[in-house]
C-alpha cells in the first residue's frame, strides 16, 4: 500500500505554491513520505513526488485577512477531487498553512480507518477544545484543513457527495441554514460525512485530537525550526505540536527570510 500527501495550491496575492514547498518540506521531515501537488503551473523544484497540472478553478472567493489588512482572492473549489488525483492508495491531504512539527499523524495513517478529520478544535493560547457548529441547525462542523481517507467504498462516497454539495451549495445552504455567499468546505465536507453516515454523526471519522488554530492575530515566528506564537504579553514555544497557522502572510513573510 502506497502512503502519501497531497497539497493543493494556486496562487493569488497570497502565494499559496510558495506555502506548499515548505508545507512539504515539513511532511517529509516528520512523516517521511511523499508529498504530490496540484496546482495550476509548473514549479522549478523536485521537493514533490507529482505534480498534477490542473486547470485553475474558474469559480473564487474573496477573503478579509487581518495579517494582510485587506483582501486577496482565495480558490478553495474543487478540493473534493482529491481522491481522482491522488497517486497513493491512503493520502494525507492538507492544507497548505498547516505546518507538520510533529510525527502524531503517523498513527493515523497507519490505522484502518477509512476517513478521518478533526472534528474538535482549539486555539492556542486557550485551555479548552470545542466542536464548532454551523447553521441555524447548529450542525457540528469537520474541518477539511487536515484529512486522511483510502479508496473504499466510503470515501469514495464521501468524495461524490462532496462534489454534489460544491455543485448544488445554495440548496444545502438554504437546507441547514448557513450563509450561502462564501462556499467553505468545512460546511461541505460536514454535509457530506452526515449524508454518508446515513444522517448520523460518524464519530468513527474523528482525528482523536483537536485541530490547533493559530488565529491571524497571533504573531508568529520561526526561530531554529521551531515555532513561536506571541499574544499580548504572552510568548510560548510550539516546538512539537503541528499548527494551522491562519495568517498566510505571516507564513509567506517568514519563509522569504
Amino acid at each position: 500500500m502506497t502512503v502519501g500527501a497531497l497539497l493543493f495550491a494556486f496562487d493569488s496575492e497570497i502565494k499559496y505554491t510558495k506555502l506548499a514547498i515548505e508545507c512539504a518540506k515539513r511532511i517529509q521531515q516528520y512523516l517521511d513520505i511523499p508529498v504530490s501537488l496540484v496546482t495550476d503551473i509548473n514549479l522549478e523544484t523536485d521537493i514533490f513526488d507529482q505534480q498534477i497540472i490542473v486547470d485553475k478553478p474558474s469559480d473564487k472567493n474573496k477573503k478579509y485577512h487581518f495579517d494582510l489588512g485587506g483582501s486577496a482572492v482565495w480558490y478553495n473549489f474543487g478540493r473534493n477531487c482529491a481522491i481522482d488525483h491522488t497517486p497513493y492508495d491512503r493520502t494525507l491531504l492538507v492544507d497548505t498553512d498547516y505546518m507538520v512539527n510533529s510525527a502524531d499523524l503517523s498513527t493515523m495513517l497507519e490505522c484502518s480507518q477509512p476517513f478521518l478529520a478533526h472534528r474538535s478544535v482549539q486555539e492556542v493560547f486557550k485551555n479548552k477544545k470545542r466542536i464548532e457548529k454551523f447553521g441555524t441547525k447548529n450542525t457540528q462542523m469537520w474541518w477539511a484543513t487536515v484529512i486522511i481517507f483510502d479508496k473504499s467504498t466510503f470515501s469514495q462516497d464521501v468524495f461524490e457527495v462532496w462534489k454534489m454539495v460544491e455543485k448544488n451549495y445554495y440548496h444545502y445552504a438554504n437546507i441547514f441554514g448557513f450563509d450561502s455567499r462564501k462556499f467553505r468546505n468545512d460546511f461541505a465536507l460536514s454535509v457530506s460525512l452526515l449524508l454518508c453516515n446515513g444522517n448520523t454523526i460518524p464519530t468513527q471519522c474523528d482525528i482523536p485530537w483537536p485541530l490547533f488554530n493559530v488565529d491571524p492575530d497571533i504573531k508568529v515566528e520561526l526561530l531554529d525550526n521551531k515555532w513561536w506564537i506571541e499574544h499580548t504579553t504572552r510568548r510560548i514555544c510550539m516546538e512539537h505540536h503541528d499548527l494551522h497557522v491562519m495568517g498566510k502572510t505571516y507564513l509567506e513573510n517568514l519563509y522569504a527570510v
